[in-house]
């Protein structure tokens, strides 16, 4: 009778090998083995921190690395403030947070007395648009601070990191977790809100984009749609901004992308 094969536990059998080199040099030290990794260089975090203040709508604190992790400088963030990482939401999630998402945020903070909705993490992730045009996932950790006489907080302190090697689908999640004594932070809430097939572009616009997609110019397109080419640039240049594509090809790239077209 054959006997039954031993799997091999390659994380146990590391650890062994951990064990008996740090028992041959001693006790190992952290700084010193960071200081000789990392030497003429700082140590690089997986994940940006920020502190919003939505009474100024200026950020008071942004950590060095994020474009490290979002592709944007800290003097960028800086410079445009919350309405420059608003302008880097994908379109179609930038309607589901304004319309749904923060709403059930809103809620939350209906029901939480002042003095405790610093307690309370409300963590989502969405899609943003990264300077080379590509699209990624972003996780955000948001902690509400300073509410004012009405409950609303006016600070929001943010930890961002990026996920989109292991968030694939689109859909939107919102968790709502509360820090509670001995347990650390425990999830009291969460709510997932999948894509409507919608777009921001109009009916309009995805008809001149898919043209574009055919590689028609602008007077091609006026000339088949009777329209004027002023009208189809304007309507190219309004897609761009709405979408916050660069130019056209970028503009073509995300809508293949997000099946805004078929």
């Amino acid at each position: 009778m054959r006997s039954k094969k031993k799997i091999r536990n390659y994380y146990d059998e590391y650890l062994e090998i951990c064990r008996s080199v740090a028992a041959s040099h001693g006790i190992l030290d952290l700084k010193e083995s960071l200081k000789k990794e990392n030497s003429g260089k700082c140590l690089s975090l997986p994940f940006g921190t920020c502190l919003m203040d939505y009474s100024s709508n200026n950020y008071a604190y942004i950590s060095d690395h994020c474009d490290e992790i979002i592709t944007y400088s800290k003097d960028e963030y800086f410079d445009g403030g919350p309405d420059f990482h608003a302008r880097k939401f994908h379109p179609d999630d930038k309607i589901i947070f304004t319309r749904q998402v923060f709403r059930d945020i809103r809620e939350f903070w209906s029901h939480i007395p002042a003095e405790e909705i610093s307690d309370y993490r409300f963590s989502f992730n969405h899609r943003y648009l990264r300077r080379d045009g590509t699209t990624s996932q972003l996780l955000q950790q948001s902690t509400y601070l300073e509410p004012d006489s009405s409950g609303i907080p006016v600070l929001n302190l943010l930890t961002f990191t990026d996920i989109g090697d292991f968030k694939t689908d689109t859909s939107l999640v919102l968790t709502v977790s509360r820090l509670i004594d001995g347990q650390g932070y425990v999830k009291v809430f969460s709510k997932s809100y999948p894509q409507s097939g919608n777009t921001v572009l109009s009916k309009r616009e995805l008809e001149i984009l898919k043209l574009c997609i055919d590689g028609m110019t602008s007077k091609m397109i006026a000339d088949k749609l009777f329209l004027s080419e002023q009208t189809v640039k304007n309507h190219k240049r309004n897609m761009m901004a709405k979408t916050s594509a660069s130019n056209i090809a970028a503009l073509i790239s995300l809508s293949l992308m997000n099946n805004w077209i078929f």
